[in-house]
């Protein structure tokens, strides 16, 4: 019997999504489960450990930190974003709220309505800002922190197992749905929330489960218990993009999962953003931060980690937000639920000590 039944968060696939409130990750973590097993890889994932090994670990230099208190209401920070005004929001899937952060980590504003609830943040467009509430079906447009419209999100769901995503772009809404005895998909939504276009995403909804992400005009569909991404193209084309370097301690139980001598899938990372020509993808780490950097076509190119790294077992990041800024280094924003809620700021430059 594996020790993944002690773990902080439910570990096998079932109860994850039951417990994800319809948008959420979770599986064994590196701490978690049993290490009385094989340590075999799969030759893929043992070329891409190999191609890790090569790479020197950058340093994310830590700006500012906010934590959980009485003059700043977090209870389970899911999603952040950067916003176009600087700020950034944080959605909170406990409290119902979207809570805004200065630049230097001051909480400028609390958003909510009269019908949050569990809200994600989908993303922006120019100056609005939308808010999906996947238990209601909903995304909400909010200008200057006021709901403006709001659009009903397609009500094909599975009997079981239900997971949403909404992401926005130019072009409109992009919702992936999963589940459980499911044919699962990622549509293309027109502006009343109707399906305009359709792409299938075959196989168990584990092998698909994970945000949605934008660069450009292009989607990315994040898998996290996967080490690849699902791309769909303005040209309507969806590739599979394996992140080659890709290496975690999970990776052995990843294969024993595949193999079929195992039920729970690892999870291997909680969310990724693309940033400049980068992707940052956040990799399950047993207690401190870790991100690797890829390019365009998935290979590794820069380890980062926290400053001294420590095993800290109860620590859970939620999800990251890059942007680049104008001296050519990165922020990084990234929201921990455990050990305490904590929205984090760090600052990383390629190849240049900041």
């Amino acid at each position: 019997m594996s020790s993944c039944n002690k773990a902080p968060l439910p570990c096998r696939w079932t109860a994850a999504v039951l417990a994800s409130l319809m948008l959420g990750l979770t599986g064994c973590l590196p701490h978690a489960c049993n290490r009385i097993e094989s340590r075999a890889l799969l030759p893929a994932d043992s070329l891409s450990r190999a191609l890790a090994a090569t790479l020197p670990v950058d340093t994310l230099r830590l700006q500012w930190q906010v934590t959980a208190s009485d003059d700043v209401p977090m209870a389970h920070p899911r999603t952040v974003r950067f916003g176009p005004d600087g700020r950034i929001y944080v959605a909170d899937t406990e409290r119902h709220h979207v809570l805004a952060f200065t630049g230097d980590g001051a909480l400028a504003a609390n958003l909510t309505g009269p019908d949050f609830e569990y809200p994600y943040l989908a993303g922006w467009r120019g100056d609005t800002l939308v808010v999906f509430h996947p238990m209601k079906r909903r995304a909400d447009f909010l200008v200057e922190g006021a709901v403006v419209r709001a659009v009903t999100t397609p009500g094909d769901l599975p009997k079981r197992g239900t997971l949403q995503y909404l992401a926005t772009t130019g072009r409109g809404l992009y919702l992936k749905v999963l589940g459980e005895d499911f044919a699962g998909y990622l549509a293309r939504l027109d502006d009343r929330g109707r399906i305009a276009e359709r792409y299938p995403l075959p196989g168990p909804a584990w092998r698909h489960a994970g945000l949605l992400r934008i660069r450009g005009d292009t989607v990315l569909s994040l898998a996290g218990f996967t080490p690849a991404i699902d791309v769909l193209t303005p040209d309507g084309r969806l590739d599979s993009l394996a992140l080659t370097g890709f290496d975690s301690p999970m990776l052995p139980r990843r294969r024993l999962f595949l193999l079929g001598e195992t039920h729970e899938p690892p999870l291997l990372t909680a969310s990724a953003d693309a940033a400049g020509d980068y992707l940052f993808v956040l990799n399950m780490r047993p207690g401190w931060l870790r991100v690797d950097v890829y390019d365009a076509a998935g290979r590794i190119r820069h380890i980062l980690t926290q400053e001294n790294p420590a095993f800290n077992q109860e620590y859970y990041p939620a999800d990251l937000a890059v942007r680049r800024v104008a001296d050519g280094a990165y922020e990084l924003a990234v929201i921990a639920v455990k050990p305490d809620a904590v929205l984090s700021l760090y600052r990383w430059r390629p190849g240049a000590a900041i």
